[in-house]
């Protein structure tokens, strides 16, 4: 089996800026990009089929046997199982929007009739720029269960910082936590690896930051916010997030 992510081209353009420089699936959503979530669950590498001129940098990977899924879909274990269950052939829908497909050619949605398949179940579908930020909270809490699973968190060692809800917060190798407050007792926290959290900072989950970030001293992180690998942040920051390499480190309330 191979697994296609495509871009579905009314909802890419829906998601512009964002999507000039990457294909729908690379948005971040939680604490992982749409096609993370997909390899984590199919336990499977991914490629993508997106506009020619990001192709390069997103290759596609094509076999007889291609499953293509709509890059804006979030998985989850039933949809998984549906998917999996297509043959050649078929596609799964919700509605009009099409979920998945089972096909020979990578290259043939536009060209090819499926024979569809209804999806009952729910989902959740970022088909524009607000879902991003309406769907950011849950997706933190269902990505914290499937990246920390049967993982041990590395401890907080430094004396000085104060845990609420610890049993909610996992901390990856690296991290370097120096007289913060960590929250959790509304929602986990994810701090990736090689994070620094500076004097002061407070964090409330559900929050996740990617690694080789920097959380800067006094700053204010409030619920259902993700922040990127290799970013800065300060300030008051809530219901947001920041991709990767950016940098908001002023004072100043940024989000919802």
């Amino acid at each position: 089996m191979n697994v296609v992510l495509f871009d579905d081209k009314v909802i890419r353009e829906n998601l512009l800026p964002f999507t000039y420089t990457r294909p729908v699936a690379s948005i971040r959503v939680g604490i992982l990009t749409i096609a993370e979530k997909w390899e984590h669950y199919l336990e499977h590498t991914i490629s993508y089929l997106t506009q020619d001129y990001l192709q390069y940098k997103f290759p596609i990977k094509t076999t007889t046997d291609n499953i293509l899924i709509n890059g804006a879909v979030c998985p989850t274990d039933e949809l998984v199982l549906a998917i999996r269950q297509l043959k050649k052939g078929e596609s799964l829908m919700s509605g009009e929007t099409m979920l998945a497909a089972r096909s020979d050619d990578a290259y043939s949605l536009g060209t090819t009739r499926f024979i569809p398949k209804a999806f009952s179940g729910e989902v959740t579908l970022i088909d524009q720029p607000w879902r991003i930020f309406q769907q950011n909270g849950a997706q933190i809490r269902s990505d914290f269960e499937r990246v920390t699973a049967g993982r041990k968190s590395r401890n907080i060692d430094d004396p000085h910082t104060r845990v609420y809800g610890g049993e909610n917060i996992f901390i990856e190798h690296g991290v370097r936590l120096q007289a913060a407050i960590l929250n959790a007792s509304d929602g986990p926290i994810y701090i990736g690896p090689n994070v620094q959290v500076q004097e002061g900072a407070i964090i409330r989950g559900p929050f996740s930051i990617g690694a080789h970030s920097v959380v800067n001293m006094g700053a204010k992180m409030r619920a259902d916010t993700s922040i990127g690998p290799h970013c800065k942040v300060g300030g008051e920051v809530s219901n947001t997030v920041m991709f990767g390499f950016s940098s908001k480190v002023h004072d100043g309330f940024l989000g919802s």
